[in-house]
């Protein structure tokens, strides 16, 4: 006689693996939770940071001019200021371009003969680098007042040996682009040389001789037509004069370095061709 099979209720029965899934199960569930308890609290973080003071000083678009805006061009570098012993704020910041100019005072039976008197350097944002005034070695027959704004006793009590300026002038702009105005009277006062290459004349500077039909333009002429400003009313002031030839420069700089290359180029080609007719006059010649 066959046997009765014993009917099994289903929801009884285990299945294999039916443990393991309910582990798997439940760690996913935490692991997601945790996951969700991370991101409200980076949100909580975020919406808090709004409340920060930092943030609470600009708060409209009308106040775009406390952010400092994103530049990608190199940033003026802030230097420590010393005050020197004419009164000014010099800056520590010697950038690669200078701008530099001397006032001279007279000497000779008629006063015709330069001596230097000060030295004005300033950097390529404006700021004095170098501002001293300079005992002349010769006796001084006519101090220009008039022009200098010097005189003895401002020259006696405040001069400094013209050795001493001498040095830390050619120290200062060695290997620097020197910007001035007929800067050749300059150097030749004090007494040394600097490669042409590395000099920048306004009183050279084609575009503004035109100005005077091809003549050499004062600096107050080149101020008063292209910079629409007054200078040299009265005494002149070197720092002043300075700055002005260094702004015609920086007006005109990419127009000016863009000459000198095509000049230097030609001037190479020119020379190119100049060695190869001396090597073949040599070749000749045997």
């Amino acid at each position: 006689m066959a046997r009765r099979k014993k009917r099994v209720n289903s929801d009884h029965v285990k299945l294999p693996g039916a443990t393991n899934w309910k582990k798997l199960s439940a760690k996913l569930d935490a692991e997601k939770n945790c996951i969700i308890k991370k991101k409200v609290k980076k949100l909580q973080h975020f919406e808090a940071s709004f409340d920060s003071p930092k943030l609470s000083k600009v708060t409209s678009i009308s106040d775009r001019s406390q952010i400092k805006p994103l530049d990608n061009k190199r940033k003026r570098k802030t230097k420590p200021l010393i005050i020197d012993q004419l009164g000014n704020e010099l800056s520590n910041n010697i950038t690669h371009r200078l701008a530099l100019d001397c006032e001279m005072v007279g000497s000779g039976k008629d006063g015709s003969e330069n001596q230097l008197a000060r030295v004005s350097i300033v950097n390529v944002y404006g700021d004095i680098v170098y501002d001293k005034i300079v005992l002349p070695r010769e006796v001084v027959t006519d101090y220009r007042s008039a022009i200098t704004g010097l005189d003895k006793e401002i020259i006696s009590s405040k001069g400094v040996p013209f050795k001493t300026v001498q040095g830390e002038v050619a120290e200062m702009i060695r290997d620097k682009v020197v910007i001035g105005h007929d800067i050749k009277h300059d150097f030749d006062a004090l007494e040394f040389s600097h490669p042409k290459p590395m000099i920048r004349d306004t009183a050279k500077y084609k575009p503004f001789k035109a100005l005077s039909k091809g003549n050499t333009p004062s600096l107050k002429k080149l101020c008063r037509e292209i910079l629409k400003k007054s200078i040299q009313e009265g005494a002149h002031d070197s720092v002043e004069d300075a700055r002005c030839a260094l702004q015609l420069y920086r007006m005109h700089r990419t127009t000016w370095e863009r000459s000198l290359k095509r000049f230097k180029k030609k001037s190479k080609n020119i020379q190119a061709v100049d060695d190869e007719d001396e090597v073949s006059d040599e070749s000749e010649s045997f």
